[in-house]
C-alpha cells in the first residue's frame, strides 16, 4: 500500500509556552494519524537535546600548485550536545524501536525531568553564535529506501536564580574624574528581576563648564562560550539631561525599566562533552556614556548587575501580607527600546512543519 500523508500531527507539551525551568518535569502527548490500512515506521526515536554552538579560529594550510605555503584563517563552527536524554516513544517487540500502526489516530504519552542545574537558553533560533538551546526531536523511518525524517521542538529553559541569595559585594558605583569632570553613578540594586525598576544616581560636578551633550544609559548582555564573546543591547534610554548643559553641578535620580522578557539569568556553567568541559557564561552591565561637546571620545563608565528569574524575600513578603505584585509579562514586547526579538518571540515566529512519510 502507498504510505498516503500518513504524519506526525502534533507534540504537544504541559506547558504551552515551552518554557521550563531547570529541574521541572516536561510532559506532553505525541499523536500520529495514519492513514494507511497498515504502516511499519523504522527506528522511532525521541529524545531531548541541549546543545551549545559556538566559533572557533583555525589556521589552514594548503598548497597553490607552485610549491607556495598558503596560509588561511578560517572559522570552524561547532554545535555541541552537552546533554542527550533519550525517551522511549511507544512499545517495541523486537527490540528496534519499530512501530506498526493501524489505520486512525494514535497517540502516546511522554515525560522526563530536566537536570537540576542548567544553563539558561540564550542566543537566536537562526543559529547565531555563541548560542545555548534546547530542544525535543523525533525522528522517523519509514523503509530502508527513504531519508530519515527529523522535527524538532523548541524549548525554553532557565535556572532558578534567586537574586535574594545574591551577595552584592561588587561596587554598586562607577566614578570617573579626570580633566576638570567629576562623574559619579550610583544603582540602587545591582540584583534585579526582568521587568522591575532601579533607580540610578547620578552626581556631576563641572567645574570648567564644560558643555555636557547628554549621557545615555545602556544595558548590555554579555554572553560567553569558550572564547567567543557576544555583546548584546537589551536596553537603552537617553537621560532627560537639561540640553548643553554647562553648570557647575547637576544631581538627580532616575528610574530604568528593565525590560519584561525572557531575560537569561546571569549563569555560569561548565558543559561537559566527551572528557572535558566547556565555559560558559552570562552576565550584565549597566553602561554609561557622557558626550562632552567637542571631546573626541565619549565617557563610559560601567556597573555590573545580577539579572535573577525569582526573589524569595518577595514571596515571603507576598505570603506574610496575602498579597503580591503583578507577575512579569513575558509575553509583552520590548517597548522601551528598537530592541531585537525576544527569544519567546523568535520562538512563536518558527513554522515548524509536520513530518509528512
Amino acid at each position: 500500500m502507498g504510505i498516503g500523508k500518513s504524519k506526525i500531527a502534533n507534540v504537544r507539551f504541559n506547558h504551552s509556552n515551552s518554557f521550563y525551568y531547570a529541574g521541572e518535569k516536561v510532559t506532553g502527548i505525541i499523536s500520529f494519524h495514519n492513514t494507511d490500512t497498515k504502516l511499519t515506521l523504522n527506528h522511532v526515536s525521541f529524545g531531548f537535546i541541549g546543545e551549545i554552538g559556538y566559533t572557533k579560529q583555525q589556521l589552514q594550510y594548503s598548497n597553490d600548485g607552485f610549491g607556495h605555503e598558503q596560509i588561511q584563517n578560517r572559522t570552524v563552527y561547532h554545535q555541541l550536545p552537552f546533554i542527550n536524554i533519550p525517551l522511549p516513544f511507544a512499545h517495541s517487540t523486537d527490540n528496534e524501536n519499530k512501530v506498526m500502526l493501524d489505520r486512525g489516530h494514535h497517540s502516546w504519552p511522554f515525560e522526563f525531568t530536566l537536570p537540576q542545574y542548567l544553563p539558561p537558553s540564550s542566543g537566536s533560533l537562526a543559529d547565531s553564535y555563541p548560542y545555548i538551546k534546547y530542544y525535543a526531536y523525533i525522528t522517523i523511518d519509514q523503509t530502508w529506501y527513504k531519508s530519515c525524517k527529523k522535527q524538532i521542538f523548541p524549548l525554553i529553559i532557565f535556572p532558578r536564580v534567586d537574586i535574594f541569595n545574591v551577595h552584592e559585594d561588587r561596587q554598586s558605583m562607577a566614578e570617573y574624574d579626570r580633566n576638570h569632570l567629576h562623574v559619579k553613578a550610583y544603582l540602587s540594586r545591582q540584583s534585579i528581576l526582568p521587568g522591575e525598576k532601579v533607580s540610578l544616581d547620578i552626581h556631576l560636578k563641572n567645574h570648567t563648564r564644560l558643555k555636557i551633550k547628554g549621557i545615555e544609559a545602556i544595558v548590555i548582555q554579555h554572553r560567553e562560550i569558550d572564547q567567543n564573546h557576544h555583546a548584546e543591547v537589551i536596553f537603552k534610554m537617553d537621560l532627560p539631561l537639561p540640553e548643553d548643559f554647562t553648570k557647575t553641578k547637576f544631581h538627580q535620580i532616575f528610574d530604568l525599566n528593565i525590560p519584561s522578557g525572557y531575560l537569561p539569568p546571569t549563569y555560569h556553567y561548565m558543559a561537559p562533552y566527551s572528557d572535558s568541559s566547556i565555559r560558559t557564561r552570562i552576565h550584565y552591565e549597566l553602561k554609561l556614556e557622557v558626550k562632552v561637546h567637542e571631546w573626541l571620545n565619549e565617557i563610559h563608565l560601567s556597573i555590573p548587575i545580577t539579572i535573577g528569574t525569582e526573589s524569595s524575600l518577595e514571596q515571603s513578603q507576598w505570603e506574610e501580607n496575602s498579597y503580591g505584585g503583578m507577575p512579569i509579562n513575558y509575553t509583552t514586547l520590548l517597548k522601551e527600546m528598537n530592541a531585537p526579538p525576544t527569544y519567546e518571540s523568535a520562538i512563536a515566529n518558527i513554522k515548524l512543519q509536520d513530518i509528512v512519510l
